[in-house]
């Protein structure tokens, strides 16, 4: 019975086999009064060898046996570390039934995975070649472990008990990753880790661990942790193809920071489950289910499948859901958003997402909304109730996507309600109707709209657009914005914008209605509109403007009449004039009445020249209004140098108002030449009632 316990024993596991060394030894049956030792120069098998291997047996008594084993040095297996001057010793008894106990056993050792040793240990083999051995006092860098091994003949059980063992010692010795050495991290490691083994050789690890007080800070304080609990339950059993396992973690307590998130479990404790196979012969990963919960804010679930060499998605479908879209924005979207118009906004509503991926890439996505509604605090803006649901393929054949809102708001500008609809499919989106959207009155609308290669990475992104201005209230415009009031209508369209290769264009031109007259602004183009340098050009017409309207707009001083105007050549290189040729004229044939107050005499004086005009000192102060017969006002720029015309005189200067009839004036200018700054700054001092131009 003795030899065959010998051999049932040491036919453990052999990662294993060398706890039950005493076993395989003590079962060996005793003679009273004898002494037996030797010792071995070098053993050694796959992954593992002993040097220095002695056996001390002895027996007083029939059923009394002393032992002792020692271990020069040793490497174990599975890259497990060395041991180094090991003794274990015990004085056993003979049990009743067959059989050997110690309940006193000793071990030391100099040098182990663990560190130096000293502790007891007990153990008891039976007849039947079961066994139990148990290590109750390893020190673990401040922290303890019991170890414990049970053999019977239908299977073994090895159980790990962590008390307190720092969790960077704790990582190291489960071959799990550490952080930095600089992160000067700490936090200790308590649970259970037991693995099962059965006659059938299917292997079962359950895992109960908690982990706190962990803490750590990154140098460069992007990554900091204080206070930390997390709680891991798993386990995992070999099956013949591979591990099935089902494991949970919890985030009850303690502070994260993750630059830019910064979370406090006291907020919203987290809580992630997962299940599924790992396949290590396909090399492959299979989670049959996992969710991901952060209490009251947001749940994200699915399932997936992925190869592990090198790991890659071979199938994925997550799904993520959030009843309280406020407390989503508050916890983790609005971090994201610090120093934007968007980091200071009141969010409501729920919100509802779905992605799946293929071993290509992304295949579909959705996102449904349902009363989703958002404001900045400030005022700025603010999204109205809105729901319906957007869904893009990556085929061609996709639903149509539907949004409706009960309207936006932009700097106290309020919309009233409009819809959205449109296919979102492979590398385009696309309108099925136009975007009518009530505003002042009227309404701006976006009457087609195509996009292509914006969702396929790789792809440079083209569109092509149309939209309209449609009878939108001047005077509620400028009243909502504070500015001085406009009045008439405001119309227009956008005829062919398209967008290709970064450059932007309106191939239809943009036509505006304002002011009683037409404003009409042709070749567009902006190469780079969203980089560093845009570079803008367009020449624009001004026609039939009304004189009065636009003076009375900006208090610029009283003017009747029409106005035309061209503006040829314009180049704006990053949104600052380069060069442009303007001229400002009242149209031949004009017949409405021709009068110019006193004060926009002097601002267009001051425009010519630089100089005040001065008429409130001269006797022409007792007139308000004059009579003249043209205005005539040309600036080309070229770089920094602006020259300034108009019609010509004998003398050689120019006529930038030509009188007519009485009372008569002339505003006359001589200097021709001019720095653009120089001109920005005589701009910035015409007198202007409630504008201040910049």
């Amino acid at each position: 019975m003795a030899i065959r316990g010998f051999h049932d024993l040491c036919a453990l596991p052999r990662r294993f086999a060398w706890l039950a060394l005493p076993a395989c030894l003590a079962t060996a049956p005793a003679v009273a009064d004898v002494g037996l030792s030797f010792g071995v120069d070098d053993i050694s098998g796959e992954g593992w060898q002993l040097s220095g291997l002695g056996i001390e047996i002895g027996s007083a008594a029939a059923d009394r046996l002393s032992l002792a084993v020692s271990v020069a040095s040793a490497v174990l297996p599975d890259d497990h570390g060395r041991l180094r001057e090991v003794r274990l010793s015990c004085a056993m008894t003979r049990q009743p039934a067959g059989g050997w106990h110690c309940d006193d056993g000793r071990l030391t050792a100099t040098e182990s995975p663990l560190g130096a040793q000293q502790t007891t240990w007990s153990g008891a083999w039976h007849a039947d070649g079961s066994l139990v051995l148990e290590v109750p006092g390893l020190r673990v860098a401040g922290g303890r472990l019991t170890l414990s091994l049970a053999q019977a003949h239908d299977g073994w059980q090895l159980t790990g008990e962590v008390y307190r063992v720092p969790m960077r010692r704790a990582a190291e010795l489960a071959d799990l990753p550490t952080l930095p050495a600089d992160w000067n991290s700490r936090g200790r490691a308590s649970g259970r880790v037991v693995v099962r083994g059965a006659a059938a050789r299917s292997t079962q690890v359950d895992t109960d661990l908690v982990i706190d007080g962990l803490n750590y800070a990154s140098p460069d304080g992007t990554q900091a942790a204080e206070g930390l609990v997390v709680k891991v339950d798993a386990t995992a059993r070999d099956s013949t193809t591979g591990w099935r396992f089902d494991g949970s973690l919890r985030w009850p307590k303690g502070a994260l920071y993750v630059e830019p998130v910064f979370h406090d479990a006291a907020t919203a404790a987290l809580r992630v489950d997962l299940s599924g196979t790992l396949l290590p012969a396909q090399a492959r990963l299979d989670l049959a289910a996992w969710t991901v919960e952060l209490d009251g804010a947001f749940s994200i679930s699915g399932t997936g499948r992925f190869a592990t060499r090198p790991f890659d998605i071979r199938d994925l479908t997550v799904a993520a859901h959030s009843d309280d879209a406020g407390r989503l924005y508050d916890l983790l979207v609005q971090p994201f958003l610090i120093g934007t118009p968007a980091d200071d906004m009141a969010v409501q509503g729920s919100v509802g997402f779905v992605m799946h991926f293929d071993d290509t890439g992304v295949e579909q996505v959705g996102l449904e909304l349902n009363g989703l509604a958002f404001s900045d605090r400030k005022g700025r803006f603010a999204l109205r109730r809105t729901d319906g649901g957007v869904a893009w393929d990556r085929g061609r054949d996709v639903s149509v996507s539907r949004l409706s809102t009960r309207g936006v708001s932009l700097l106290r500008i309020d919309s009233g309600a409009f819809a959205i609809q449109a296919r979102f499919a492979a590398d385009r989106v696309e309108l099925v109707e136009p975007i009518v959207v009530p505003l002042l009155g009227g309404a701006v609308a976006l009457d087609s709209f195509a996009l292509d290669g914006a969702l396929v990475a790789g792809d440079r992104p083209s569109w092509t657009a149309s939209a309209s201005v449609r009878d939108v209230s001047l005077d509620e415009l400028t009243r909502e914005l504070e500015w001085p009031p406009f009045s008439g209508k405001l119309a227009g369209e956008l005829r062919e914008m398209r967008y290709v290769d970064q450059v932007f264009t309106i191939g239809g031109g943009l036509r505006l209605a304002a002011f009683n007259g037409e404003i009409r602004v042709d070749d567009l183009r902006i190469q780079n509109p969203l980089g560093a340098v845009p570079i803008l050009g367009a020449n624009a017409t001004l026609r039939g403007l009304d004189l009065e309207a636009v003076t009375r707009t900006f208090a610029f001083g009283r003017i009747t009449g029409k106005l035309d105007g061209d503006i040829g050549d314009l180049r704006l290189v990053a949104w600052e004039p380069e060069r442009f040729d303007l001229h400002l004229y009242t149209p031949a044939g004009d017949r409405s009445r021709h009068r110019i107050s006193q004060r926009a005499v002097e601002n267009l004086t001051e425009l010519g020249s630089g100089l005040p005009a001065g008429l409130s000192t001269s006797f022409l102060r007792i007139f308000d209004e004059f009579s003249y017969d043209s205005i005539d006002v040309k600036i080309a720029l070229r770089g920094n140098a602006a020259t300034i015309d108009g019609l010509a005189r004998e003398d050689g200067g120019y006529y930038l108002v030509r009188g007519s009839g009485l009372p008569r004036i002339d505003v006359i200018g001589r200097n021709r030449s001019v720095a653009w700054t120089e001109l920005l700054e005589r701009l910035r001092e015409i007198r202007v009632e409630g504008v201040r131009i910049q």
